[in-house]
């Protein structure tokens, strides 16, 4: 019974091993299968030898003789050729500059701040803006700093004046109007126009009540408080007046006048302006004595 039990587990190894040789053996089969798929002989060897060929994407071209790998032969390289000359691009003749042949003339700083000067005792917005540019333009602001300054704080002050001037011009009769029709006006009415006027030369005793006051502002056409106000040169304001009219105003300021009216405080804007240009013009005439 032992040795049948022997036998029986040997033969049993015997059919193990035999499987697994039968498997091994389909195993090769099918692996040559495949690798022959991917590799052949060397033609030129006459050992049993292989060559991997590799397989790329891009397609080749099929040959004629035969399906086995053939080396491609070096292309003959091509003999260079002679570069053939460029011709030169053409240059266009050159052109001498304009500045190079018209000269800028040259400004003596003499002349343009005798301009500057004029312009100043003259007093005109127009005359005073072109000789500042004169001087701007010719890069004189550092050797005529002083007149150069000067001009411009009197431009200053005249665009200053001008605006007050529209301002009162550009009142329209209704408002006017309501100024006039005051019986018994506020106290800020008749001051303001008293140093109005005054500025404008009427004497102290033409304005001593309201009903005076009331006929000026009445008046039409030229003689209209618009027009006189618009027209008035501070520099035709004697000094006195000047004077007598700031002390009238003294006590009040644009704030209280416009709570009364939009018309009475362009008047006291009129009047203040043109009561501080006259002092002005009194100090620069001190100053040049």
């Amino acid at each position: 019974m032992f040795n049948e039990r022997t036998f029986g587990q040997a033969l049993a190894a015997f059919l193990i091993v035999l499987s697994l040789i039968a498997l091994m053996t389909l195993i090769y089969f099918l692996l040559e299968d495949i690798i022959k798929e991917r590799i052949e002989p060397h033609p030129l060897s006459g050992f049993k030898s292989y060559e991997v060929r590799e397989f790329s994407s891009v397609s080749r071209q099929p040959s004629i003789h035969s399906e086995a790998a053939v080396p491609i032969p070096t292309p003959t390289p091509l003999t260079p050729q002679p570069r053939l000359p460029t011709p030169p691009i053409p240059t266009p003749p050159r052109k001498e500059s304009i500045s190079a042949i018209v000269q800028k003339p040259v400004v003596d700083v003499n002349k343009v701040r005798q301009e500057l000067l004029l312009a100043i005792d003259q007093r005109t917005i127009e005359r005073l803006e072109n000789a500042i540019q004169q001087v701007k333009d010719n890069n004189f602001t550092q050797e005529l700093k002083y007149e150069y300054e000067r001009a411009l704080e009197v431009l200053s002050r005249l665009m200053k004046i001008e605006q007050m001037k529209i301002k009162v011009l550009r009142l329209n009769q209704a408002t006017i109007a309501e100024l006039h029709s005051y019986t018994k006006p506020p106290e800020e009415v008749p001051t303001v126009m008293k140093a109005t006027f005054l500025l404008l030369g009427h004497s102290e005793k033409d304005l001593q009540d309201w009903s005076q006051i009331q006929n000026l502002l009445g008046r039409l056409g030229r003689e209209s408080v618009r027009r006189r106000c618009y027209e008035l040169n501070p520099l035709g304001i004697p000094v006195d007046k000047a004077r007598e009219a700031k002390a009238i105003l003294r006590n009040y300021d644009l704030l209280r006048v416009s709570e009364i009216s939009v018309g009475l405080s362009a008047f006291y804007s009129w009047a203040a302006t043109m009561i501080e240009e006259r002092e002005k013009l009194l100090e620069s005439q001190r100053r040049i004595r």
